[in-house]
């Protein structure tokens, strides 16, 4: 497998290619954010699909099957995946200039897939459908799939891709070999994100959990979460302003995330000692978790889930940002309750 050197993907790609001798027809790739699992679904999709020698151990990359999946028109391979409509169908409008595309998986693009399925294979040989993430699918949507699922076409494979498997109907669940993606070691991804030029990657690597995709993206974000992290929070800033000035651009619910990170570890240092996503900032964690109340911390904690559940669409960023921050400012206030 050279799927630009994503060794911590080797132990699940092994159990990929150990089932190819006998191929059931949906498999579930599931795992934490950040892992690679797509690229890893698509890859053995690829390699299903390859006509070069079977014997190999990856795609060819040579054969007109391989050139046809790099272009993204092979004609047996289909990708499910979150996004607008072609064509709107009645009483929907159609998305305007800018307008983002639909965080989940429709059931026309199922019932456009059913079509796709009716016909024979163009090549003779498998046919490849990605789904991802599969958590996606709304019950509708899930219950539409299912029925190719419980009776797939001759020489149909389904490769379902999620972060979040509880969340699939477990009908769905229970129609899926699994295939899990663990976490990648230090010793595979921080070579890799090296070569990608993130700085600090050991650093960058424990902010992510030990998901080097969700690493990397994070890295481009980073100047604005260093100056919120490392700057205003690790200093012990208690000016809710300074706060949110401090994150002005970033994204309302990427700035909740950085701050669900923050507070886990501060909850750890204060019971603890011991830190998870911020490292380099351990020394100043311990010091301003030494006179936080346990209690405070869980329901502040608390608080930032319910924030999470609206920061997509807050009516006025600013004001939703100072509103948190003003919260978690109080944390350190004597007579706050």
């Amino acid at each position: 497998m050279n799927t630009n050197n994503y060794n911590w993907l080797l132990p699940a790609w092994n159990q990929l290619e150990s089932r190819r001798a006998n191929l059931p027809h949906a498999l579930l790739i599931h795992g934490r954010p950040g892992l690679g699992k797509t690229v890893l679904a698509r890859r053995f999709a690829n390699r299903l699909l390859c006509e070069g020698d079977p014997a190999g151990a990856s795609p060819c990359g040579a054969c007109p099957a391989c050139l046809w999946f790099e272009q993204g028109n092979h004609p047996d391979f289909r990708l499910l995946e979150p996004g607008v409509l072609a064509t709107p169908r009645d009483g929907e409008e159609a998305p305007r200039d800018g307008e983002a595309a639909s965080r989940q998986i429709r059931i026309e693009q199922v019932r456009e897939l059913q079509d796709f399925l009716a016909i024979g294979t163009h090549r003779g040989g498998v046919r490849a459908v990605v789904v991802r993430p599969a958590e996606a699918m709304n019950t509708a949507t899930a219950n539409a799939l299912l029925k190719s699922l419980e009776e797939p076409p001759p020489g149909t494979v389904f490769l379902l891709v999620s972060s979040a498997p509880e969340r699939l109907l477990p009908t769905v669940r229970s129609r899926c070999q699994r295939i899990a993606v663990a976490p990648a070691g230090p010793a595979d991804a921080i070579p890799w994100l090296r070569s990608q030029g993130v700085p600090d990657p050991e650093a960058a690597l424990a902010y992510a959990a030990n998901a080097p995709l969700a690493a990397l993206e994070d890295a481009e974000e980073r100047t604005v979460r260093d100056a919120l992290v490392a700057g205003a929070l690790a200093r012990g800033s208690r000016d809710a302003l300074e706060l949110a000035d401090a994150c002005a651009g970033a994204h309302p619910a990427r700035v909740i995330a950085w701050l669900q990170k923050w507070t886990v570890d501060l909850a750890l240092a204060r019971a603890a000692g011991t830190v998870r996503y911020h490292v380099r900032q351990a020394a100043a964690l311990r010091t301003l978790a030494g006179p936080l109340a346990p209690e405070r911390l869980l329901r502040f904690e608390r608080s930032l889930a319910g924030a999470a559940a609206v920061a997509q669409h807050p009516l006025n960023p600013r004001l939703f940002l100072e509103d948190v921050f003003l919260r978690y400012t109080r944390l350190w206030e004597a007579k706050h309750g």
